[in-house]
């Protein structure tokens, strides 16, 4: 079967790769010189910096066959032992995220009360509601108001950018939706399925950053490569055909997978399949912006050993507005990501909370930046280098009613045998999501 997939961001790769393995003629087709999309890895002044996603983790089956696949196994980096702690600003200081029983007794997070009602949950009902509910309302019916504020609605920041009073818990969070439904406890069911083998995995990236696999998996691709634009998609017969910018020849296929952003995959689907480009339309995104910030000295002000920081928003647990989500260590988190002696920081600004921070000059930026790394954190130092990128409306949110959407999209493009969508509007916003759904499809057409 001959495929089509339009896109080369992760989404994109990974479905070419799979179907390709699969034994279909693939063609790839995404106007970008560079393959990746938003994962994107570069190195300037000798610091390697992320401008999309920081990491992979190597948990799930399929992120793992597709590293292998890529040839990169052999320069696979794990994160560094430093990077098992990590923080979240609270109650006006860094507070060490607990990672087992003692610790949790003896953090600073949560009051007495707190913890006494996070560690209930194991004995509560289920009661989860036949309908949709957002991640604040579930997190607080399982592990109560002060950890689903402090704990729960933080770690939402750090994936989403957005507000976990807004969005919606079987959407945004499925695997924890899915363990109370299965073992009528989130905390019963993890460690179940830890004991089981079955774990998110750790942090892992390469040596020249994440962009290695995409442009593995892209140079994979060889003549199948087209740098152009999908213009139309229309039915062919029992097949389809696709037109492409600079006047080129159509392509013909007996399938087409959109693996674009979300604009332009609503534009190609208006006509076939309204009811799809619909839901991609409603799908609220936030927008950031990324800074790396290096420093030719290691002694900053703040201890280094660690990941990095989330930020709480929430007043109820000593959080407040920030411009700074969250800040990762990269040197401490992966080797070579700085010259030697010198650190590199990276700052996720924005989101539902700052809209306009795209808009902003480099200087706003920088200033805001360091102004509450200082407050946050303890810097001392000004940096020696600052590097800025901006991403607009590309973090999707998934909202109340989020479920409906994707369900309607479905039924829309099941009318039209051949045509696929995948990309992470709908389905997981996180890299490893966008594999597996890579993958299923995969599957699905084989």
């Amino acid at each position: 079967m001959r495929v089509a997939v339009l896109g080369r961001g992760i989404s994109g790769l990974a479905a070419a790769h799979f179907l390709a393995r699969a034994g279909h003629d693939v063609v790839a087709i995404d106007p970008a010189a560079e393959p990746g999309g938003l994962m994107r890895s570069e190195r300037i002044d000798g610091f390697l910096c992320e401008v999309g996603p920081q990491a992979l983790l190597d948990g799930p089956a399929e992120t793992r066959q597709l590293i292998t696949d890529a040839g990169l196994e052999p320069r696979l980096l794990r994160a560094q032992p430093a990077a098992r702690r990590r923080f979240i600003h609270a109650r006006g200081r860094l507070q060490a995220l607990p990672g087992s029983p003692i610790a949790l007794v003896r953090s600073g997070l949560l009051s007495w009360r707190g913890k006494l009602r996070l560690l209930r949950e194991p004995f509560l009902r289920s009661g989860a509601p036949d309908g949709d509910e957002t991640v604040l309302a579930f997190a607080t019916r399982r592990f109560g108001e002060e950890a689903a504020r402090a704990l729960v609605a933080t770690a939402v920041v750090g994936i989403y950018a957005g507000d976990a009073a807004e969005l919606s818990a079987p959407s945004a969070l499925p695997r924890l939706a899915a363990l109370e439904r299965a073992h009528g406890s989130v905390i019963r069911g993890a460690i179940k399925q830890r004991r089981g083998g079955g774990t998110f995995g750790k942090p892992v990236s390469f040596p020249d950053g994440l962009q290695e696999l995409a442009r593995a998996l892209d140079r994979e691709l060889g003549a199948r490569r087209i740098v152009a634009a999908a213009e139309h998609i229309e039915r062919d017969g029992q097949g389809w055909r696709v037109a492409i910018s600079g006047g080129a020849a159509p392509i013909d296929a007996d399938a087409v997978v959109i693996a674009t952003s979300s604009s332009p995959a609503a534009a190609l689907l208006d006509r076939l399949a309204p009811a799809a480009a619909s839901s991609l339309r409603r799908v609220r995104k936030a927008s950031a912006a990324v800074v790396c910030l290096g420093f030719r000295a290691a002694d900053i002000g703040i201890d280094l050993r660690a990941y990095g920081f989330l930020v709480a928003r929430d007043p109820a647990v000593g959080g407040g507005p920030s411009t700074v989500l969250g800040c990762q260590y990269e040197s401490s988190v992966f080797s070579d990501r700085a010259p030697a002696g010198a650190v590199l920081l990276r700052a996720i600004l924005g989101g539902t909370f700052d809209p306009g921070i795209a808009d902003e000059s480099d200087d706003a930026i920088r200033a805001r930046t360091v102004a509450d790394l200082r407050r946050l954190a303890g810097l001392t130092r000004e940096p020696d280098f600052v590097r800025i990128w901006r991403h607009r409306d590309a973090i999707p949110q998934y909202a109340l009613g989020h479920a409906a959407l994707v369900a309607a999209a479905d039924a829309d493009l099941a009318r039209h045998p051949g045509l696929h969508l995948i990309g992470h509007t709908l389905r997981g916003v996180g890299l490893n999501d966008c594999i597996a759904a890579a993958a299923a499809l995969a599957r699905q057409i084989s």
